[in-house]
């Protein structure tokens, strides 16, 4: 019973330490501009058309600040730029399912669901989330 216990205690000091590692900015910018770049941009994207590189191209900068803010800055000012960057983009992914908006840059038009957009959607809001967190400002 006491080795039982013991065990127990043991693993609830270690919550603590897991929730400041899942609420850290940093790990969810560097996950999300990596998936954002690779499943959201170079794989789907259809590169035989030049309109198609220019707005993925454009679409991948996000993916340069997001990796700039998760290893170049800390504290408050990471936090309050994975805000500042995630925010807008979780509401326009709201927007776009809301409305059914059709995205086609890849080889198949794809109508934005919220079914489809369920991953996005939780990843930019996790980002923003963490962000106003840590962000100081509530």
């Amino acid at each position: 019973c006491c080795l039982v216990r013991s065990q127990c205690l043991a693993r609830l000091k270690k919550v603590p330490e897991m929730m400041d590692t899942i609420l850290d900015p940093k790990i969810w910018l560097i996950l999300t501009a990596l998936v954002h770049a690779i499943v959201g941009i170079i794989i789907p994207t259809d590169w035989s058309k030049d309109n198609n590189k220019m707005m993925a191209g454009f679409t991948l900068l996000t993916t340069i600040t997001m990796l700039y803010a998760g290893f170049c800055l800390d504290g408050e000012e990471q936090a309050r730029l994975a805000l500042v960057i995630a925010g807008p983009v979780w509401v326009w992914f709201v927007v776009c399912c809301s409305m059914g908006l059709e995205f086609d840059i890849g080889k198949e038009p794809m109508v934005m669901t919220w079914k489809e957009n369920a991953p996005p959607l939780i990843l930019w809001g996790l980002v923003a989330l963490t962000g106003l967190l840590e962000s100081g400002w509530i």
